[in-house]
């Protein structure tokens, strides 16, 4: 029998034996191992302080001017630092961040840029005496000026403080944006003078880029005057100089504006020869943001024209790149020319779509098109689509309000006009251009006030007679159909033991007359009949001629007894109208009448005239149309 002692006696040896060999060598390992770790730490310390520098001269690579864009190739290198934070500096992490926002405003991600530029801005650890630190708070000015947010000035300021003397392109960014959309206590005169005193300095440097961002502000100011062909000419310059400067989208960024201030002189030829351009240099580029700029143009000049078949196929391209960008501004330009598409269509639920989510977006205060006269008179022509001639009213009044104020923006327009000139030749022609101004001025000022009035007057007696023609019969003078059945239902509830009647009278033997009297007579007749009816019916009631042999009569707060006493002498009134009565004809018109009497509104007015219609066939079925 073998046994298993002896093998637990060597085991347990050998054990000790191990334990005492540790003991013997560990001091001796224990100084190697420190010794090897000293002799590691220089080489990974040069080791890194090699990668920082690397990352340092990324970034100063990869930096671009504030009015440039960053290039596509270099982000996914700052997504790849900016994920290894251990080893970035702060100011590294400050640097990539910037960087990364400035692309992504390029590339119209601007809810996601905003987001990371207050983090840095609301962070304690941020140096704030940094050039990207004083970038960080200019591009969140830039994100609010294209949201039209007051808030834009504030942070243009801030960074204009913090950049001057210091970061030249940062500093002239700010400015620029000042004098632009801020200092609002300064007239056009004084904001275009401060634009060309930087357009002179900067000639001077000689830095294209920066002319070009300059003569791009001045565009933007003659284009909020409604100046679109010196606009043009600006935007026009700056894209020119930009092509041998810029990189990416931001070289298309003014071309863009070339083609809306096109658009909005009228110049539809230069549009499209623009719109070809830009699908040129858009080749090389092809970014979402681009594509989209280039079918917003696209549509913009379809919907002027009414190519609405080519304006379909631009939106629904327009639709695949603005699903790949975060652009408010151009999300609501879509939904604009999506709606007048609509339109043509006579699509009703798409119009009454488009009209509520507009509602919101003013509640939201983010409506940027309540000045545009084009967006304004679609929603006239939409609110005439619906049949509601109220809101159409309460749209032309805003449309109007915008025109008139129009005209005092041109008369800033003659000052700037003048103050242009003065710049422009300031240092030879200083006091000869002065007195040329002020002449211009007057002569301006004289021509203005003179086509204002003019322009009121006829605006007034055009929106007469476009409501008059929107609104009333074109034979009878009475209310049409649409217009008569949307005033019968804003009417109120009644007075307590009264009611709201409505009746609707039917020349039954209408035909017969026309016949009688001869078919080149029959607006004669029409007009006869009418002239009865008003005869009959008193100021407040609601007439309208509510199809051709047809007409709608509503009384409002009435007694029930009166109304039924009152509907039958209307209709013993139709039927005494003598036609003919020159050439001894005699033709007596027959009519029949439906009644409808409501302690109510007439809030379901479709099922009730759906239910006076019928009554009226029934009726004339059981009678026979004769003349006597």
């Amino acid at each position: 029998m073998r046994q298993k002692l002896p093998c637990r006696i060597n085991a347990l040896n050998f054990v000790t034996y191990l334990c005492s060999c540790l003991i013997t060598f560990l001091p001796r390992l224990s100084f190697c191992f420190i010794v090897g770790a000293l002799l590691h730490i220089p080489q990974s310390y040069a080791q890194s302080i090699q990668e920082s520098e690397e990352i340092d001269r990324f970034i100063e690579q990869a930096k671009v001017k504030p009015y440039d864009c960053p290039g596509e190739e270099n982000i996914e290198q700052i997504d790849s630092y900016l994920s290894s934070t251990d080893l970035l500096t702060e100011a590294q992490i400050l640097a990539l961040n910037v960087e990364k926002t400035h692309w992504m405003i390029c590339n119209g991600d601007h809810t996601g840029a905003q987001d990371i530029l207050t983090q840095i801005v609301e962070s304690k650890n941020s140096d704030t005496s940094t050039e990207y630190y004083a970038a960080a708070v200019y591009q969140l000015g830039f994100i609010f000026d294209i949201q039209e947010n007051a808030k834009r000035c504030d942070y243009y300021e801030q960074a204009k403080e913090l950049s001057e003397n210091r970061f030249d392109d940062v500093q002239l960014s700010a400015q620029l944006g000042l004098i632009t959309v801020c200092n609002s206590n300064n007239d056009e005169a004084i904001k275009l003078g401060s634009l060309y005193s930087l357009l002179e300095s900067y000639s001077n440097k000689a830095d294209k880029a920066a002319i070009a961002h300059i003569h791009n502000n001045i565009g933007l100011l003659y284009g909020s005057l409604g100046q679109h062909v010196l606009a043009a000419e600006q935007y026009q310059k700056s894209y020119e100089m930009g092509l041998g400067t810029y990189t990416g989208n931001n070289q298309l960024a003014t071309l863009i504006s070339v083609i809306s201030s096109h658009i909005g002189s009228g110049n539809f030829e230069a549009v499209k020869t623009t719109i070809e351009e830009f699908k040129r240099v858009n080749q090389q580029i092809n970014t979402p943001l681009t594509n989209v700029w280039l079918h917003f143009a696209e549509s913009g000049y379809h919907y002027r024209l009414g190519n609405f078949e080519e304006l379909k196929n631009s939106l629904a391209r327009w639709k695949i790149y603005l699903a790949e960008i975060d652009s408010q501004t151009y999300s609501t330009l879509y939904d604009w020319y999506h709606a007048a598409y609509c339109l043509s269509e006579k699509d009703k639920e798409c119009v009454l779509n488009f009209l509520a989510a507009q509602e919101e977006r003013n509640a939201n205060n983010t409506n940027f098109l309540r000045k545009n006269k084009d967006y304004l008179k679609l929603l006239v022509d939409m609110h005439i689509f619906l049949g509601d001639i109220e809101a159409a009213d309460k749209a032309f009044q805003r449309f109007f309000e915008v025109t008139v104020a129009r005209q005092y923006e041109q008369q800033k327009s003659g000052k700037v006009l003048g103050v242009a000139n003065l710049h422009s030749e300031i240092i030879s022609l200083e006091s000869s251009l002065e007195k040329e101004r002020q002449d211009r001025m007057r002569a301006i000022a004289s021509i203005l006030i003179a086509t204002f009035v003019v322009l009121g007057v006829l605006l007034f007696f055009l929106r007469r007679r476009y409501l008059q023609r929107i609104t009333l019969d074109s034979v009878t003078g009475l209310l049409n159909s649409k217009s008569a059945i949307s005033r019968i239902k804003l009417v109120g509830t009644p007075s307590a033991g009264r009611t709201n009647a409505l009746a609707l009278f039917d020349l039954r033997n209408f035909r017969d007359v026309n016949r009688m009297m001869g078919a080149g007579n029959s607006e004669e007749t029409l007009n006869q009949i009418a002239l009865s009816l008003k005869n009959a019916t008193r100021e407040r009631d609601i007439l309208g001629r509510f199809a051709p042999e047809q007409f709608i009569v509503c009384l409002i707060d009435i007694e029930e007894d009166s109304a039924k006493s009152f509907f039958e002498r209307i209709r013993y009134a139709l039927e005494n109208t003598m036609l003919g009565a020159e050439e001894k004809q005699n033709v007596i018109v027959r009519s029949s009448m439906s009644i409808y009497i409501t302690s109510d509104t007439f809030d379901d007015m479709d099922d009730i005239l759906h239910d006076m219609q019928m009554s009226l066939d029934i009726n004339a079925e059981s009678k026979p149309k004769n003349i006597n």
